[in-house]
């Protein structure tokens, strides 16, 4: 069902599948009008019926369809939606500008997007780039409501342009009115009466339901062509260069600070010219990428816009050719502080030394050091967990970096009267507002905190005072409870004895993860989709506590929905019969507290609708555990279901769902409420920080912040039910991005540092084949450090990729699936078959390049037809990328990367093909930080191009400069790398020659 904007009609309008918009989106379609237009496809134009709709009505339905939800729609509507959620936080923002607009001979004054801002402009041309050519097929709109549109075929940037622009302008007249405007000062006559004053016309214009402006004189017209010039830059014009301050640290003690001049391509920040180049005429204009009007104007004209922001710029002023301007340490503070704020604000690039910055490592900071003195300093015997509810120790602490600073220290800083000092051979910045504060809290001494407060924020990294930031230290016990508490995951104990059955891999996993988070007296969600064992890890988990604590007479409290409480009485008498099942429903239930048994190792089942009858009743026990099955019946924090269930009385509060958020961040607000009250905060106040933000807007960086502080608390394994289409089910594509081991991480760094330093020696053939074979280096590194060392062994813990991938096939083959695993090398695929085997305790099948044909055939039989061979594939994809009918995999791991889409497409499609029955899971295998990860984001950028781009393999990357090499090589500062208990890696040995990948014809 594509979606398009027509912007000579500002609409929306969706053609072909009506039917289906209005069924899953009814609001975007309830006031829409019938329309024909002429549209170009990639079959080309055609002319089609369908509903126009008017832009702001059409946005105000597509900014709220959640963000976690735009997968599930079409391309088109999902593009739009998000270019919808960007002009109404624009603004919110109040990023948007009055300007002149010309249709023909009219003149228009409408409210535009200010897109100057670096993160604004990257968003749309994010968006831009990622534009389907169904969301973009506008050439014209066509005689059935007599509109006459333009032949030419709109770019996606200046379609995209032109959505924002309306959508800003129909919301702000709507609002009747905007900003305060500025004052033109010019007056005409009106066309039916009195003098009225040009400023004047211009508001009515910009605030009635009629945006035209006559202009009818030449002191008009003038006016005009000024808010024109005025609004331009603020708009973020690609064709013009802008202004880019760049302010520089002092060589020595007694310099000043710098701050220099520079011109600043539009398109790309990166590309920048010294002002002394652009008065020199000199060639480095050149390197801006193209053309642009009038550099020296361009420079000219924005100092003297920017003086009106930082008067300090006025100096420069004063010579013919401004190229920089000297600043004492008050006036770089001030150009830090509300300078450069505003120049970026109004358009200005703006480059500021990263280390004086808010979140900069040279920079005055208070930070809490909680967990010093507390009560849960018995915590790390086992006496005690992360009850939290109670109070540990707070102490205050200045630092600038990781570094603390004496008393004597910060006094001789706050004697200084300077926001920017010298301190320890270093400039450091202190902040004069903070100053204060931190000089506060330390006179304050210690304190105490609810340690559900000191969790989040330890979690999270930072908490905050007002407007204080602070840092948050974990010390003593409580930082080895929370170091436990991150990584409990990793922990296997096995199956306690009284269970009868036998746990996979993933289920030890997952009751350990149980036990553990017991132990630290905390709550969790165990959401393991559908089918893959909650109910017999928590039977484990129970029997578990049994054998540990003999002594503990309380029951335990299982609350399910009335349909499954029969399956959890059979599972109970099946796997766990050593534990007392009491049913709680009936009319032979308990009528009060006392007639619950007090024995070791019961269980109380009952329902949510009797949770809700007997609340009462069912408050009053003191219960070791309570577990909600289906928790999702709680999703509704304020439904009396939700209340009962946090009323509650027990030691450990689980909850188990396949589903912890189902449409709206609140729910997971209201089941880790359940576990863990208090730990996310209040639930306004988690819509305000977290909901509003990650589902209105999409902000990274709160739902990382959220991610950070939720994480520890969920253990979420997914598997996907099939969904069966027409002649082919769904297919579900989906990157995995696994973490390096530190010998990973470390072996990855040296290859690449010594690899650069030969290629960028290199010229030619020889270049590129030495950049081809860094590529195959780096992806065997991900792969696993043996591969690249040309070693059997051993395998287990040292490949972060390996570990995942074993994890997932735990998994499918728990539920009963198949599985295909692709690689590039054959040596891979004999370490990969060889750790299936020992670790699955499974047949693996291994098809390569040098299998007979007579074995091949046999394999894919056996795979295909045994209900008792092989249930793990492992192919090359140059033997198993074409050819085969492996239907009977429902899952496909790329292990490692084909840059080929084409490629790896036509692996997926041995399991994805005529016959296949069930949905097919493809994952694809990425190390985080690496090359991999990068080359893929390249091509999710604009998959469309891929084909054109990649379609030769990686040929394309050998014409990478070094830079450019560098950069896609190098591993990102910000990868998260696993640490483990290993030596430092051995040196990198040259490889064999069959360490490269198998070849494809």
């Amino acid at each position: 069902m594509p979606l398009v904007f027509l912007p000579d009609v500002e609409s929306f309008f969706v053609w072909a599948d009506i039917d289906a918009v209005s069924r899953e989106l009814p609001e975007l379609t309830r006031t829409g009008q019938p329309l024909r237009a002429v549209l170009v496809t990639p079959d080309g134009k055609r002319e089609v019926d369908g509903i126009a709709l008017p832009a702001l009505d059409a946005a105000a339905a597509l900014a709220v369809v959640p963000t976690a939800s735009l997968d599930t729609l079409p391309a088109s509507v999902a593009v739009w939606a998000l270019a919808s959620k960007l002009a109404m936080e624009l603004v919110a923002q109040e990023r948007i500008v009055p300007t002149i607009t010309r249709r023909g001979s009219r003149i228009e004054a409408r409210w535009a997007a200010a897109l100057s801002a670096s993160d604004d402009a990257a968003k749309a041309a994010a968006l831009a780039r990622s534009m389907p050519p169904a969301a973009h097929a506008v050439p014209i709109t066509v005689p059935a409501m007599s509109v006459v549109g333009s032949d030419d075929v709109w770019a996606p940037e200046a379609l995209l342009r032109a959505c924002i622009d309306a959508v800003v302008d129909a919301l702000v007249r709507s609002s009747r009115g905007g900003p305060e405007l500025p004052r033109a000062g010019v007056r005409a006559k009106h066309a039916q009466g009195g003098p009225v004053a040009w400023d004047q016309r211009f508001r009515a214009a910009l605030e009635g339901a009629e945006p035209a402006l006559p202009a009818e004189s030449f002191a008009e017209r003038a006016a005009a062509e000024a808010i024109t010039r005025w609004s331009e830059p603020a708009l973020g014009a690609s064709d013009r260069l802008r202004a880019c301050f760049r302010l520089e640290l002092p060589l020595g003690d007694r310099d000043p600070f710098l701050l220099r001049f520079l011109l600043q391509s539009p398109d790309d920040p990166s590309l920048m010219v010294a002002a002394s180049e652009v008065w020199s005429g000199g060639e480095g204009l050149s390197k801006l990428g193209r053309a642009f009007r009038d550099p020296a104007e361009s420079l000219l004209e924005a100092l003297g816009r920017a003086t009106r922001l930082f008067p300090p710029i006025e100096r420069a002023l004063a010579g013919a050719k401004p190229d920089s301007i000297e600043l004492d340490p008050a006036t770089a503070w001030a150009f830090l502080g509300d300078g450069a704020a505003a120049l970026g604000e109004a358009g200005f690039g703006v480059i500021v030394p990263a280390e004086l910055t808010r979140t900069g490592q040279r920079r005055l900071r208070l930070r809490m050091r909680v967990g010093g003195k507390s009560k849960v300093a018995g915590a790390v015997s086992g006496h005690a967990g992360l009850g939290l509810d109670e109070l540990v120790a707070v102490d205050w602490q200045a630092v600038i970096g990781d570094d603390a600073l004496t008393p004597r220290e910060l006094a001789a800083l706050a004697k200084q009267k300077a926001p920017l000092v010298r301190f320890r051979g270093a400039w450091v910045a202190v902040d004069p507002r903070e100053l204060g504060e931190i000089q506060k809290h330390l006179e304050r001494g210690p304190g105490r905190a609810a340690l559900r407060d000191v969790v989040a924020a330890a979690l999270a990294g930072e908490t905050r005072d007002g407007e204080l930031a602070v840092a948050v230290a974990a010390t003593g016990s409580l930082a080895t409870l929370l170091e436990r508490l991150q990584t409990s995951r990793a922990v296997n104990l096995g199956a306690p004895a009284a269970l009868q059955a036998t746990l996979r891999p993933y289920q030890e996993r997952g009751l350990s993860w149980l036990e553990s988070m017991a132990s630290l007296g905390l709550g969790a969600c165990l959401a393991d989709d559908m089918g893959l064992g909650k109910t017999m890890q928590f039977l484990a988990f129970l029997l578990r506590r049994a054998e540990r604590a003999p002594r503990d007479d309380r029951p335990a409290l299982l609350v399910a929905p009335m349909s499954v409480v029969g399956n959890w009485e059979r599972e109970v008498r099946r796997f766990a019969p050593s534990l007392s099942l009491v049913p709680h429903y009936g009319s032979e239930r308990a009528r009060a507290a006392a007639d619950i048994p007090r024995e070791r190792a019961t269980l109380v089942v009952t329902t949510y609708g009797l949770l809700r009858r007997d609340a009462e009743l069912l408050a009053s026990v003191d219960w070791s555990v309570v577990a909600l099955d289906e928790a999702q019946n709680i999703k509704n924090a304020a439904s009396a279901t939700a209340r009962v269930a946090r009323s509650l009385v027990a030691s450990h509060r689980f909850a188990l769902t396949g589903t912890p958020v189902e449409n709206r961040l609140a729910e997971l607000w209201s089941i880790l409420e359940f576990g863990n009250p208090g730990l996310l905060g209040g639930l306004e106040k988690f819509r305000r920080e977290f909901a509003v933000p990650i589902e209105r807007y999409g902000n990274e960086e709160a739902a990382a912040r959220l991610r950070r502080i939720a994480s520890p608390f969920i253990l979420r394994r997914v598997k996907t039910d099939p969904d069966v289409i027409r002649d082919l089910p769904e297919k579900n594509e989906m990157k995995v991005v696994c973490t390096l081991t530190r010998e990973q991480a470390t072996l990855y760094k040296a290859v690449v540092d010594e690899e650069m330093r030969r290629i960028e020696r290199a010229e030619g053939i020889e270049r590129r084949g030495r950049v081809l074979a860094l590529l195959t280096y780096t992806k065997q590194i991900c792969n696993h450090p043996a591969q690249y060392l040309s070693e059997k062994g051993p395998l287990a813990g040292r490949s972060g990729k390996l570990g995942r991938v074993t994890e997932m096939l735990e998994e499918a083959l728990a539920a009963g699936d198949k599985a295909l695993v692709f690689t590039q090398f054959r040596e891979m695929g004999e370490r990969l078959v060889a750790h299936f085997e020992a670790t699955l305790g499974a047949e693996i099948a291994f098809l390569h390049g040098g299998t007979p044909k007579r074995v091949r055939d046999e394999l894919v039989v056996r795979f295909q037809n045994e209900p008792h061979g092989p249930r793990v594939f492992v192919l090359s994809v140059k033997a198993g990328g074409t050819g085969l009918n492996l239907t009977a995999a429902n899952h496909v791991f790329h292990y490692d990367r084909w840059w080929n889409p084409a490629v790896e497409d036509q692996a997926t499609d041995r399991a994805y093909r005529i016959g296949q029955t069930r949905a097919v899971q493809v994952h694809k295998l990425l190390c985080a930080g690496t090359v991999e990860e990068k080359i893929a984001r390249m091509l999710e950028q604009k998959r469309e191009l891929a084909a054109k781009v990649v379609g030769t393999g990686e040929q394309w990357i050998t014409e990478l400069d070094a830079a450019e090499l560098r950069d896609l090589f190098s591993l990102s500062k910000d990868a998260v790398v696993a640490g483990d208990d290993g030596e430092a890696p051995a040196p990198p040995r040259r490889k064999k020659r069959e360490s490269r990948p198998e070849a494809r014809s």
